[in-house]
């Protein structure tokens, strides 16, 4: 065994830890999980239960910092001995409910659904699954996507910590007062880029250890007597603690910047819960009895619970009733009690096998990284399915054969000047596309047309960006918009054999009055800038954007251009290729059509007025998709086994090219 140099011993035997057992704890972990739990279920009432992981990172950071300060102050600290108990801890219900993951995938998951699954356990094996999930954000991604891992990304942050934070402490060791000088400077930092990053990269500020590393340090600060001893001022100290816990689990939503500052309070409750509530009644509240054996299930139950309701939520392909998601959640609760006493705890008993125990917990992680990447080489099984069901889970793929490559997402630039040129190879272009990620779909059915014709045309799409000129977005991740829609009109102006403009959107995505898809994932409204006049309200935004439109159309017939508006298409609230894959299961309702009055008409009620009010303006002209999908008051979502969709609003390359002859007329001389 590899022992740390520690001496000299007395400076650490002066740091203030605790050494027993704390009941209320195991309590507060179970104040942890359980909102953790009942948020992923979807229960408004806890719409913030989310910061729950932030109480797990605070007493994460009090119990490893306490424990190492101690066998560091007695001269006994062993990283490999610490790195053994951290792997008898983790490893084992962790690659239980990974491997039973990843067998429930095998039965019920797509080929593309399956690998995306096999790709985060493996990355969790490495101790990488919040940088996955941090990389894997997809501007096409639905509340249908299929992550029942996604929980891993905190266990992946605390790992790290266990990796990084020990040789902290250890070149630390002969200065025992310069620790907690240490920890507050690393939590100020992180603190700062949390701060930073919620507001420039939310993704990364959510997922990434140098964001959450301050959530840590502040539980090690607690740990080693950073803050002042209360005396009497310790039980409101500890209720104002459990208040700061408990209000923002309650006011808090998925909308919320978060962590950032937002999470001081949940943090610094945490914190204060931990140093005061020790012999007061939160302190007895906290270590009632089942309270205290949630918490000591609490690491089963949260890796439980997910996989659990994403699995029930899948089948049922949407929501899943009250009586349902409570069921699943109590379930949870009984696999994290049979998981501790039948997996946990086992692996954690002392013995004379520990080194043989941890040595098989590490080779489990390695078999669950190799059998994940062995699904992700073979592609997902595809042979396990049918042709029909392999032909509809392959249209979720879709969104790669429209021509995405012609259009800024994410990271990706595509400016106007260099637009793609589709159609006929050869051909100057007569035509420019303007618009978003329905553009992109636009794009492919003009295609056909073009080629049919013997013509070309040009585009360059925006996945997010409003049409119009004028107005500035005042959102984050749209600050290219203003620029977009410049250099457009510039090309479209500056281009003579370009005689036709096409103008195709989303247009429900600008909050001119719809309410939002349900498959949608919550977003901040879009809200405007415009004529220095900024929207503060939904209801504000509709007459800006309204009045950037016009501004367009008003500049491009000036200029003798003709503008072709491509109106909406029927919108299913739900992901298309996932409803009609799970329906095999005969759990969800089979759905073949949509209503033509609540999918088109009143889905698109407020954006049909504003172009009905379009209607008979010189050189503006409409074309809509719709009569081609569309059926008296019916419109399918599926013909012959080929979804019409990818997801829950564009069209696929199926459903793209039954428009196409409304085209035509484009390219005709």
């Amino acid at each position: 065994m590899v022992f740390i140099n520690t001496a000299p011993v007395h400076q650490w035997r002066a740091i203030k830890t605790t050494s027993h057992y704390r009941s209320d704890v195991d309590g507060l972990r179970a104040l942890a999980v359980l909102p953790v739990v009942l948020f992923h279920a979807g229960f408004s009432t806890i719409s913030g239960g989310y910061v729950g992981v932030d109480v797990f990172f605070v007493i994460s950071g009090f119990l490893i910092t306490g424990i190492i300060a101690r066998e560091i102050g007695a001269g006994q600290f062993s990283i490999l001995e610490f790195y053994r108990r951290r792997a008898l801890r983790i490893f084992p219900a962790l690659t239980v409910v990974t491997f039973s993951t990843l067998a429930a995938g095998l039965l019920l998951l797509s080929p593309r659904e399956l690998i995306g699954v096999a790709k985060s356990a493996a990355s969790m094996s490495v101790f990488g699954s919040n940088i996955y999930f941090w990389r894997s954000v997809s501007y096409f991604q639905t509340t249908a996507e299929i992550r029942p891992l996604l929980h891993t990304w905190s266990l992946a942050v605390e790992e790290q910590y266990y990796v990084l934070f020990p040789p902290v402490l250890w070149l630390l060791n002969r200065r025992a007062k310069g620790i907690a000088v240490t920890l507050w400077v690393i939590a100020g930092l992180s603190l700062a880029i949390s701060a930073l990053l919620v507001v420039w990269k939310p993704n990364a500020a959510f997922y990434l250890l140098p964001s959450r590393a301050w959530e840590l340090m502040i539980g090690g600060l607690v740990a080693v007597g950073a803050f002042p001893k209360l005396s009497r001022l310790a039980t409101p100290a500890s209720f104002i603690g459990l208040a700061l816990i408990v209000v923002p689990m309650l006011t808090y939503t998925a909308l919320t910047p978060f962590p950032g500052l937002a999470a001081i309070p949940p943090v610094l409750g945490t914190a204060l819960v931990i140093w005061t509530a020790k012999e007061g009644l939160v302190g007895r509240w906290l270590s009632w009895s089942p309270l205290v054996s949630v918490g000591r299930a609490s690491y089963s139950i949260y890796l439980w619970h997910l996989p659990a309701l994403v699995f029930a939520g899948y089948l049922v392909a949407g929501e899943l009733s009250t009586a349902t998601s409570l069921a699943i959640c109590a379930a949870s609760v009984g696999l994290g009690f049979a998981s501790l006493y039948a997996v946990e705890r086992p692996f954690r008993a002392a013995g004379p096998h520990r080194d043989r125990k941890a040595l098989l917990a590490a080779l489990g992680m390695v078999a669950l990284g190799l059998a994940s990447l062995s699904i992700v080489e073979a592609a997902g099984f595809p042979s396990r399915l049918g042709p029909e069901t392999a032909r509809i889970a392959a249209v979720a793929d879709d969104e790669q054969r429209h021509p995405s490559r012609c259009m800024s997402l994410d990271e990706r630039v595509v400016p106007p000047a260099s637009a793609c040129l589709l159609g006929t190879a050869g051909i100057a272009p007569t035509a420019l596309l303007w618009g978003d990620s329905h553009a992109m779909v636009t794009a492919t059915a003009m295609e056909v047309a073009a080629k049919r014709q013997g013509a070309s045309f040009l585009f360059a799409a925006d996945a997010d960006c409003p049409i119009g000129i004028g107005f500035q977005v005042e959102a984050d991740g749209y600050s290219y918009c203003e620029t977009y829609n410049r250099e457009m009109l510039r090309l479209a102006l500056l281009s003579p054999n370009i005689r036709t403009v096409v103008l195709s959107s989303r247009w429900t995505k600008w909050n001119i009055g719809e309410p939002a898809n349900p498959a949608d994932n919550p977003t901040k409204p879009i809200l405007l800038r415009y004529a220095g006049r900024s929207a503060s309200t939904i209801a504000e935004n509709k007459p800006m954007w309204e009045a950037g439109f016009v501004a367009l159309l008003n500049e491009l017939t000036a200029a003798g251009k003709r503008v072709v508006i491509v109106g909406p298409v029927p919108e299913p609230s739900f992901n298309v290729p996932h409803r009609l894959f799970v329906q095999k299961f005969g759990i969800a309702e089979p759905v073949t059509t949509l209503s033509k009055a609540v999918s088109y008409k009143e889905r698109h009620r407020a954006v049909l007025a504003f172009f009905d009010s379009l209607q008979g303006r010189r050189n503006v002209s409409f074309l809509w998709p719709a009569s081609l999908l569309c059926a008296a008051d019916k419109c399918p979502i599926v013909e012959g086994g080929e979804p019409l969709f990818f997801d829950h609003n564009h069209l696929s390359v199926y459903g793209a090219r039954k428009t196409a002859p409304l085209y035509d007329g484009l390219f005709q001389q």
